[in-house]
């Protein structure tokens, strides 16, 4: 295609602008969508932190049970707390001997002690956590 001549009588058009170079900086890129929504590292760690420190709460309130010598029954030993109860594990194996009674004074000791490492590992592990978050000065 061939542009006609100029016509005398018209005036001049300006020349169109400069069209953009192929390898010319981007344009900015827009916005991260889930910026939105996302929150920050600091509130993550507390909110994990808030969920260790109820766990652990819970663990220790929350009774412990071993298996019971007939089947689909349990025991119920105590919680954290309060220790292997022997009234309740008298209570719930019907008549037991004395090293009966014994023996499962010992399995509860054991189940309660093996709960109340965990208990004890998330409360306290997310309490300082929660302290350090709110003691520590954030970066600005």
């Amino acid at each position: 295609m061939t542009t006609p001549p100029p016509r005398p009588d018209l005036p001049a058009l300006p020349h169109p602008p400069a069209r953009a170079e192929p390898h010319a900086d981007p344009a900015p890129p827009a916005a991260d969508p889930l910026a939105q929504i996302t929150v920050s590292k600091r509130v993550f760690a507390a909110v994990l932190a808030g969920v260790a420190l109820v766990t652990g709460l819970v663990l220790a309130i929350v009774p412990v049970s071993v298996a019971h010598p007939v089947p689909n029954r349990t025991v119920t030993c105590g919680n954290t707390f309060g220790g292997a109860e022997s009234a309740s594990v008298v209570a719930d194996l019907d008549r037991p001997t004395r090293t009966e009674v014994v023996s499962y004074i010992d399995i509860c000791e054991r189940a309660i002690s093996g709960r109340a490492d965990y208990a004890v590992l998330l409360f306290f592990g997310g309490l300082a956590t929660l302290i350090g978050l709110g003691v520590v000065r954030r970066d600005s």
